[in-house]
């Protein structure tokens, strides 16, 4: 079949595919590129909307197919689609259920592949199942290509690249995110939370964690330990509190990914957290009634999720455009030949809300560097795939107006 396209975009419907379509029409890249959905005439009206809002008549095409396949007529029809292109990118999460057929599928005809995934055991997964396809047709599987977790990802390879480059290992490494004021969740991303909190959980256990694979498919011998907090704790540095919030142990596990492929350090410590700066008695109560409703809504989702936002809803554009994010990070690097430590410290900053509205442009950003540039197949993390040759980082910079600040303390 011939390649018609070089860039495929699933999940168009939804509140941050609309986003990322969005930032290609914006962008208009010099590219060959589709949406793939469901419903075609739903598709077609997202896009034209968006068309009308940008003043763009020149529309991508629609390609369709069910991402959730249960029947081989199906999964044939769906591979089709994916055979027509280079890159495919996805936002259609929860990822478990809309992903599987997909990342099996390009990893068999040797598709790129990026989403925006922030559910670990989804990575877990795709390592087990597809890793050593992918490695055998050169297929790039790359997981977590949003706010979950490219700023933290590379931020922790820069700092690993800085030591290396001194002829010192990163030996330890700690991260704080700093959010915008301007919060809300989309009802995708609630509806992943929902599902990933209401799940069965498999008593079944492998040999060893999925993340710790090697490129060879063996158990890597870097091996990381994290340290996040269990509590909110007073960061001395920055000033203010942080503690543990809903995505940090996926962070950290995106890190272990990314230390068991590239070897930062045979006994790496990573920590995460999350800057609640000197939160309000009221700011504090809303938190925790608004987490109340999500956990009562995995219980009795009938009853409770009507409460909440539904799929293709999300913050307002004012609240996106006034958000940021700044993530600090500080860590410690050991000269090889002498032993002495230094501290390192980096600021990685977004001007805008990463949640939505730059995770969708995180994700095009990826997909747009998948196209540029070649690489060994696998199921790779965001330093894995893209830190090498620090194009991203440069990338997001010069598209996004993301800066990268790192220093020795």
């Amino acid at each position: 079949m011939t390649v018609e396209y070089d860039l495929l975009l699933c999940g168009v419907t939804g509140f941050t595919g609309k986003l990322a379509a969005e930032h290609l029409l914006v962008k208009a890249y010099p590219i060959k590129w589709a949406v793939c959905a469901r419903n075609e005439s739903k598709a077609k009206s997202c896009l034209a909307v968006l068309g009308e809002q940008l003043g763009e008549t020149q529309l991508p095409p629609v390609e369709v197919a069910d991402l959730i396949c249960t029947t081989a007529e199906e999964e044939a029809k769906l591979r089709a689609v994916v055979k027509k292109t280079k890159v495919v990118i996805t936002t259609a999460g929860p990822f478990e259920q809309y992903g599987q057929t997909l990342v099996k599928l390009c990893a068999e005809e040797g598709v790129d592949y990026a989403d925006i995934s922030g559910e670990s055991d989804f990575l877990r997964e795709v390592i087990a199942r597809h890793d050593l396809t992918a490695r055998q047709t050169g297929a790039r599987i790359v997981v977590h290509c949003g706010n979950d977790c490219i700023p933290w990802d590379l931020t922790v390879f820069e700092m690993h690249k800085h030591a290396q480059s001194k002829g010192a290992e990163l030996v330890a490494a700690q991260t704080f995110g700093e959010f915008g004021e301007s919060f809300g969740a989309s009802g995708g991303t609630l509806t992943t939370a929902i599902y990933q909190l209401g799940k069965p959980r498999s008593a079944a256990k492998p040999d060893f964690d999925p993340l710790l694979r090697a490129r060879d498919g063996r158990k890597s011998e870097a091996l990381t330990k994290i340290t996040s907090p269990k509590k909110d704790v007073w960061v001395t540095s920055l000033g203010q509190y942080g503690g543990p919030w809903i995505m940090g142990p996926v962070m950290a596990n995106c890190v272990r990914r990314s230390n068991a492929l590239l070897g930062y350090s045979a006994n790496l410590v990573y920590s995460d957290a999350l800057l609640r700066g000197h939160p309000t008695t009221a700011q504090w109560v809303t938190e925790k009634a608004y987490n109340t409703l999500v956990a009562a809504a995995v219980v009795m989702p009938s009853v409770f999720q009507r409460f909440l936002p539904g799929p293709g809803e999300g913050p307002s554009r004012a609240a996106m455009e006034s958000s940021y994010l700044n993530l600090h990070a500080v860590g410690t690097m050991v000269d090889a030949a002498s032993g002495q430590q230094t501290s390192l410290k980096a600021k990685y900053h977004f001007p805008g809300d990463t949640g939505y509205l730059y995770t969708a442009k995180m994700l095009v950003e990826a997909g747009m560097q998948l196209l540029e540039d070649k690489g060994q197949g696998g199921v790779l993390s965001p330093a894995a795939a893209f830190g090498s040759n620090g194009k991203l980082v440069r990338r997001l910079d010069q598209e996004l107006g993301a800066k990268m600040e790192l220093s020795e303390a």
